[in-house]
Parts: structure tokens; C-alpha cells; sequence
């Protein structure tokens, strides 16, 4: 590491305040799997009355409730009931628009809710928290028209599936991926094996991608109308298949997104402890001032972290002391997602509870 490096960090290491300048001063990172606009709702209204307003902020609380816990069950939890009826206590922003169409002139509301008074509502009921660091699912969907005739989906397709699935993620805040169709996808997932959903193939067609989880879908049209499928979900080592029966389309796409969507919400929701817990992060491969800011700005924006400072520098390692809000596990997660730390395998074996070892790879 160059000299001038490790004075700068020593230097940070014992001026807490010159760290903290440093970290809002530097320029904002663009991480991948931000999704935006979690607590911000637009509601079509009739007027600017008082009555519509108010409808308006409990329709713009329900659906915010459903893009930060991502499962339907938690509309129905009583703190979750009394917060949708008292909705205009959680606002914190509002304007209009007005849209003009050829036929029809339509108003909007846009409503802005306070993130920490929603976040701390959820927390004091239990309910867990997901975060806008979100993983990006992959979409393989192949379909079986009434005539036989086989079809892989991609983004440009003119399916009505596609418009389903589409619209739940604009409106469930999930990133979703769809395949390119491009000759390398045609070669490695032909139509015939994303039908047989091949586990293998599938997950290195997909590789290209980065996605953190991938959904496959099989659907067959019946003539007489009926949607008859087989799903496969898969994330981290598991795999999970489920069938489907249904005659309207919509529902059919949208029960096997909920169904996955509340498994990765499940896995990603944040509730806050008690008491925070102490861990600690070494990383190597941290080699410029710019690498150290960076570091740190990183692990202090990861939802699950409450604080984190450095402790140790030893060439070009450093050892940070992180005060976590959430269980260490969700803590490793979360690095996952962001893909600029990368575990050291090599200390696997001589691991410690709580102690964390990557190589920063940003």
C-alpha cells in the first residue's frame, strides 16, 4: 500500500468527524438493484375534496405497505388496518397532475409517506422491512397456445403475459430480468428444454445475467380456455416447483409472483433488534483513499448496518468494527446483493462467529 495511504487511514481511524465529512462529500455510488420510489404513490383521483384525498392516502398507504413488506397477509395485521385509516398521519409530501388523453382529461395525486414513521409503524408491530437493495429475478416463460405451437418469451414479445408480469413489477417495486432471445440464449436454453424446465440449463443460460433468483414458467392454453402450468423457482441452493390451474390469465401470472415474491421478501425483511450486535469486517485488497471511502460509504448505506468504523489496518487489509441493527446472516446478504465485496474462501476454515473476511473488488 502506498505510504500515503496508510497515513491517510491511520488519520481516519482516530478523527471519527473527518470520516464522516469525507463519506458525505464523496460522490454517491450507483449500486445495482436500487429500486426508487418505495414510499412514493400516484392514485387517480376525482377531485382535490377532502374525501377523495383522504381515500387516496389510504389506497397510497396500502399499496406502499405491500412494495416495503412484500406479502399481501400483512394488510391484515392490526397496527398495518389502524395505519391504512389514519393515512394522512404518514404523509409527508403531496402534488398533482393533471394528464390529457383524446378522450378524457384525468387527475393524479401524488402522495409522498415519511419512510421512518411507515418503517418504525412496521418495526413496533413486528413486521419486517424490505429494503430498496433488492435482488433481480430472472424471467423464463414459455407458452403452449391452444394449437401446439411453442413460444420463449423475451421483453419485446407482444404476450399479454408479458404485460402482467410487467405491471406487478412496476408495482411491487421487483426488478425483473427477461432473456435477450439474442443467438447465444437460443443456443444455450433452446424453446423445447426451457419447456422441460431443465434445471442446469436454465441456470447457465442465466448466468449472462447476474440475476440473484430465477423464475421458469410453463404454460399451456387449452382450447376450451383453461391455463394449465408448472412453475420452478430458484434461489441460493434451493429449487421449488409448483403447478397452477386457472382460467384468467392475470391471476394465474400474478399467484405464482406473490408466491415468490414473498419468499425473497421474507428472506431480505429487516427487523430491528433490540440491541445491536458487534461484528467485524476484514477486507482486503483496499489500496487507495478512494477505496477506503468508498468501503465505507458501501457498508454504512447497507440497511442492516447502524454504524461502522475502521479498527485495524494491516497492509492492504483493513478490519472494520460494524454495529449491526439486524442478525448477521441478513448482514452477509446484503454484501450478496451488492456484488463489490467477495468472500475469501481461503478463510473459511478459520472463520470466527461474527467475523466477516471479503476482497474488495469494486
Amino acid at each position: 500500500m502506498m505510504r500515503g495511504m496508510k497515513s491517510f487511514i491511520q488519520t481516519i481511524v482516530r478523527t471519527p468527524v473527518l470520516l464522516l465529512l469525507l463519506c458525505l462529500g464523496a460522490s454517491p455510488q450507483a449500486f445495482a438493484l436500487i429500486v426508487d420510489g418505495l414510499y412514493d404513490q400516484e392514485i387517480a383521483v376525482q377531485g382535490q375534496g377532502d374525501a377523495e384525498r383522504i381515500r387516496a392516502y389510504r389506497e397510497g398507504m396500502t399499496a406502499v405497505v405491500l412494495k416495503i413488506t412484500g406479502e399481501e397477509r400483512w394488510l391484515r395485521n392490526s397496527a398495518v388496518e389502524r395505519a391504512i385509516r389514519d393515512a394522512q398521519s404518514y404523509v409527508q409530501e403531496v402534488s398533482y397532475r393533471t394528464s390529457s388523453g383524446p378522450l378524457e382529461q384525468r387527475n393524479f395525486i401524488n402522495v409522498r409517506f415519511d419512510r421512518a414513521l411507515v418503517d418504525r409503524m412496521l418495526n413496533d408491530a413486528g413486521i419486517p422491512v424490505w429494503d430498496q437493495n433488492r435482488p433481480a429475478v430472472m424471467i423464463w416463460l414459455s407458452v403452449q397456445s391452444a394449437d401446439g405451437r411453442r413460444e420463449l418469451l423475451s421483453a419485446d414479445t407482444d404476450h399479454p403475459l408479458l404485460d402482467i408480469v410487467k405491471e406487478f413489477s412496476r408495482l411491487r417495486g421487483i426488478p425483473l430480468l427477461f432473456p435477450l432471445l439474442d443467438l447465444e440464449d437460443r443456443r444455450n436454453l433452446p424453446t423445447d428444454v426451457a419447456w422441460s424446465l431443465d434445471e442446469q440449463a436454465i441456470r447457465a443460460a442465466s448466468a449472462r445475467y447476474g440475476a440473484d433468483a430465477i423464475l421458469s414458467g410453463r404454460i399451456l392454453e387449452s382450447p376450451s380456455g383453461e391455463l394449465v402450468g408448472l412453475w420452478q423457482f430458484l434461489f441460493r441452493d434451493n429449487v421449488e416447483s409448483f403447478d397452477s390451474f386457472e382460467r384468467d390469465l392475470k391471476v394465474y401470472a400474478e399467484g405464482a409472483l406473490e408466491r415468490v415474491t414473498a419468499q425473497i421478501s421474507s428472506h431480505f425483511g429487516l427487523i430491528k433488534l433490540a440491541q445491536p450486535v458487534q461484528v467485524k469486517l476484514r477486507v482486503e485488497a483496499v489500496d487507495s483513499a478512494k477505496d477506503y471511502v468508498d468501503l465505507l460509504q458501501y457498508i454504512q448505506g447497507l440497511a442492516v448496518v447502524e454504524s461502522a468504523s475502521a479498527s485495524l489496518l494491516d497492509g492492504s487489509g483493513i478490519e472494520l468494527d460494524v454495529s449491526l441493527i439486524g442478525n448477521p446472516f441478513l448482514f452477509a446478504e446484503f454484501i450478496t446483493l451488492g456484488r463489490d465485496l467477495q468472500e475469501q474462501e481461503s478463510f473459511v476454515a478459520q472463520e470466527q462467529e461474527n467475523v466477516f473476511y471479503y476482497r474488495w473488488v469494486r
